[in-house]
């Protein structure tokens, strides 16, 4: 059963609802666990830090560590991409692939940061292949010691290429949204590891084939990447 526009809205909006309670009605939880700001003692009192912006231009002196106020984080992202359903083709029936993701972060606050990719997958011996320019809201739900699990939902750009026939090829640009869970663990002060399930769901567009048949582009698919990463 294909979801209309509107329903999909719906349901993105709905979990980011949802999502907001579990974090704003957890305070507790989150509490108990330190904040990134209070975690210096762990590593030496007399550790001395390189000074960063703050997100108002400021300079600091607090220890800056993965995904703390001011900090950027950029990783390599590796990992399956998993096509569901027919991707609006229902005769090609594409190949799930490995695909890659250049990922960065800011840290705006202790629970949220921006957050922004660019990732590429090729399926089924370049028959379809996905490119992707995604941003969105990282929030971390909490911290224990120096695991970070967090949630990613946002808005992109997604541009599929299908082969219609050989030499043959149409590729737009569509509309879509991201959600999906993730869990990172800081090695370092500067590296951390991590791995995220991304759920993604493109608004179709219909464009013609140069033999004037109607050619459908929508779908949905989940990536499962691993992602290694420097702070800075």
């Amino acid at each position: 059963m294909t979801l209309s526009r509107a329903s999909r809205f719906c349901c993105f909006f709905l979990f980011l609802f949802t999502s907001s309670l579990f974090v704003f009605e957890a305070p507790p939880i989150y509490a108990a666990a330190s904040n990134w700001s209070q975690q210096s003692s762990s590593w030496g009192a007399s550790e001395t830090y390189p000074s960063h912006k703050t997100p108002f231009g400021r300079e600091s002196q607090a220890p800056i560590a993965p995904f703390t106020p001011g900090s950027n984080n950029l990783a390599l992202d590796v990992g399956q991409v998993f096509l569901m359903g027919d991707m609006g083709d229902p005769t090609a029936h594409y190949a799930d692939s490995i695909g890659t993701q250049v990922h960065y972060s800011y840290g705006v606050s202790d629970m949220f940061g921006f957050d922004a990719s660019f990732g590429y997958s090729d399926h089924s011996d370049g028959k379809y292949s996905l490119t992707t320019l995604l941003t969105g809201l990282r929030t971390n739900l909490s911290w224990y010691d120096k695991v970070v699990p967090y949630v990613v939902f946002g808005l992109g750009f997604y541009k599929p290429n299908r082969q219609i026939s050989t030499g043959v090829s149409l590729s737009p640009v569509v509309f879509g949204i991201h959600v999906g869970p993730g869990v990172d663990l800081e090695l370092t002060r500067q590296f951390f590891f991590g791995a995220a399930l991304t759920f993604h769901d493109m608004f179709g567009t219909t464009k013609q084939a140069p033999q004037g048949t109607p050619v459908e582009f929508d779908g949905t698919f989940t990536s499962f990447l691993l992602h290694a990463g420097v702070t800075f």
